[in-house]
């Protein structure tokens, strides 16, 4: 065998061996990326679920129910209420 020739055989097995590490690479690096997809997706459904909450609670029928029923709040009676005028 000629120089030229290990030396081709040489480039042929370099290039090969770079394209193997290259695939491995590319495929672990995509696994990588579906599981943070996946992680994204998860918090946006988290998310949805938060601001459907969050709406639940600021509504004044939901407010005034808790007041209620866990701190036992009551609208004053009318003769309770005084207004303060301010000059």
């Amino acid at each position: 065998m000629t120089k030229q020739t290990i030396f081709v055989y040489g480039l042929v097995l370099l290039l090969a061996l770079s394209l193997v590490y290259t695939r491995v690479t590319t495929r672990s690096l995509y696994l990588q990326l579906q599981a943070e997809q996946q992680y994204r997706d998860d918090f946006n459904v988290e998310w949805g679920r938060l601001l459907l909450q969050e709406a639940r609670y600021a509504e004044p029928r939901y407010i005034e129910k808790v007041a209620r029923q866990k701190l036992g709040m009551v609208f004053p009676v009318r003769e309770k209420i005084s207004v303060i005028r301010l000059p």
